[in-house]
């Protein structure tokens, strides 16, 4: 899978007014916070705990958006639905969707910092 694959570059930028630079700042801080927040999601629908899920996958979704990523996005979206649902019985499933989605987010991030492109 390819960095486009994972996230839309033009649109991210856009959403930084083409600011290359705090475009890089924001993936280097997201590459760093992102596996805490999965984790603490995670831990919530461990726990069992809908209201945290929620919550939990709201702050990931959040910070998903600044990337145009959709299928990362839509995960977390459908996370935190269940969670404000009430709903866990898929929350295991729907979370495994998310961390691989962010897996392949995070990849792409990755690739992007180090060659200065989203190749």
């Amino acid at each position: 899978m390819s960095a486009a694959d994972a996230f839309n570059l033009a649109e991210a930028l856009a959403h930084v007014d083409e600011d290359a630079e705090l475009f890089l700042t924001l993936a280097e801080v997201f590459v760093e916070q992102a596996p805490v927040d999965m984790a603490a999601t995670q831990a919530a629908v461990d726990a069992g705990d809908a209201e945290a899920v929620s919550r939990a996958a709201h702050r990931l979704k959040g910070a998903i958006m600044q990337f145009s990523a959709p299928r990362a996005y839509e995960a977390a979206k459908e996370l935190e639905a269940l969670g404000r649902a009430g709903t866990l019985d898929r929350a295991a499933s729907v979370c495994g969707n998310v961390d691989r989605e962010l897996q392949q987010l995070l990849a792409a991030l990755r690739a992007y910092i180090e060659s200065g492109s989203a190749a």
